[in-house]
């Protein structure tokens, strides 16, 4: 049986372009519903502490043991949330700029004090190049607003 070379090129380039679409609506709708449930939400109005309280229940539906450590002299981890193997000393930030690597830096700092193997920063808004350089220098977990709408989304099913 003969299989023709400019058939097989044709006929994987349909699939090619089928999947690039597929993908690229894919991509639009997800997006669509990141920004619906942001919007729903209403995060960005929530004072510190009640935002702090909202990223709590999201990683307890998570399945992570979550503490508080405390406003004064939390060094600046805000919670300590734990999932085998992880134990992440976690900073909270709610703000209207993105994120600087201070927290980040904060974060970091604070997991020895706490006992813990892992770092984390989660915002409502984004991080600047320099918060991400040194999380990924440091292994820090970084949670913009897009990874917590889609915990968000995870929550809402």
């Amino acid at each position: 049986m003969y299989l023709d070379p400019i058939s097989i090129i044709l006929a994987a380039g349909a699939g090619l372009l089928f999947l690039v679409t597929y993908f690229y609506f894919w991509n639009r709708w997800r997006e669509s519903q990141r920004a619906n449930v942001l919007r729903t939400s209403a995060i960005n109005s929530l004072d510190g502490a009640a935002f702090e309280g909202y990223v709590e229940k999201l990683l307890i539906k998570r399945g992570y043991r979550v503490t508080h450590t405390g406003k004064s002299g939390d060094l600046g981890v805000d919670l300590i949330a734990e999932k085998a193997p992880y134990k992440f000393a976690v900073q909270v930030k709610r703000q209207a700029q993105p994120v600087s690597r201070h927290a980040v830096s904060d974060a970091v700092a604070g997991k020895a004090q706490y006992k813990c193997n892992a770092a984390m920063v989660i915002t409502n808004n984004l991080f600047s190049p320099g918060a991400q350089q040194l999380a990924h220098a440091n292994g820090c977990k970084l949670v913009d607003r897009i990874v917590l709408a889609d915990w968000m989304l995870e929550n809402k099913k």
